[in-house]
């Protein structure tokens, strides 16, 4: 049995789904996904899952399911509007009210999908470390990829800057990120940066070879990308530092900042604590690419 909709699955243009919540971070997400959908000539999925798991609230108190497929379809109809708004017409955009756990709801619903857009909650303090547990789960288990926005920490229109970048690990790295990277590039009409931070070394000699390495191996990954997508302006960036600080640095300057997840073993659990730090404080938003 297909975990799509119908009408989802035989769709043929490109789809995109959204997680809607009724937030601002919720319609945040929804906008982003509306400008992309459009850009592409696609279609808006917008699902808003209602937890059957809070239906028995605490102190004995039953919520009514109406009340709250009532509210799901309100917030639905608000993003629809919102969809609109960025000029989508009515064939393309689909909402849903969907009951059961909005990270697996998204999850499920995410494969056949080309892209996965949701809010991150807006949080300060010690609160960011326990951020967006909906938005971690669903970029470890989503079957596409995922952007995680913010209302907060990116108000404005994004596309401004005309600039990508692409994470990449000296250990490990995904030709299939470095490629979905370039291919936003190319649609965009931006440049892309690849990026590689190494740790800091006590010697100038040693930061000197470990650079010319890491811009040889880089460069030697990306060729056959570059002779795919000769439109794109791509530059091999290498900086020496903390990740985290030195990639929530480097979202203040781009439109996008792309990083490989790995594949979870269990939901949730793929996540490593820079992608979450990042998450939690990037600066733009940030897709995340199996």
């Amino acid at each position: 049995m297909s975990n799509q909709p119908e009408w989802f699955a035989s769709e043929t243009r490109p789809r995109i789904l959204v997680g809607v919540d009724g937030s601002e971070d919720g319609l945040r997400a929804v906008r982003y996904g509306a400008r992309r959908a459009r850009r592409l000539g696609g279609v808006l999925h917008l699902v808003h899952a209602v937890d059957d798991a809070v239906l028995a609230g605490a102190w004995g108190v039953v919520y009514d399911p109406s009340a709250l497929q009532e509210a799901g379809e309100q917030a639905n109809q608000t993003a629809v509007e919102a969809a609109h708004e960025v000029g989508l017409g009515d064939d393309q955009v689909h909402p849903e009210v969907v009951l059961g756990n909005g990270a697996a709801v998204l999850t499920r619903l995410s494969e056949g999908a080309d892209l996965l857009v949701v809010g991150r909650r807006s949080v300060s303090g010690l609160e960011r470390m326990f951020i967006g547990s909906t938005s971690i789960a669903v970029a470890s288990g989503a079957h596409c990829p995922v952007v995680v926005i913010s209302n907060a920490a990116n108000p404005g229109h994004t596309g401004d800057r005309h600039r990508i970048a692409v994470g990449v690990d000296a250990q490990s790295h995904s030709v299939t990120t470095l490629e979905w990277a370039f291919r936003q590039a190319d649609s965009r009409d931006a440049a892309l940066q690849v990026v590689h931070v190494a740790k800091p070394v006590q010697t100038t000699v040693a930061g000197d070879q470990l650079h010319e390495a890491a811009q040889a191996g880089i460069e030697q990954i990306i060729a056959p990308l570059r002779q795919q997508y000769p439109g794109v302006e791509c530059e091999v960036l290498i900086t020496r530092g903390v990740p985290v600080d030195e990639l929530v640095n480097l979202s203040e300057t781009v439109d996008l900042l792309v990083l490989g997840v790995p594949k979870p073993r269990m939901l949730g659990f793929g996540m490593g604590g820079v992608m979450r730090a990042v998450l939690a404080h990037g600066r733009c938003p940030v897709a995340l690419v199996k």
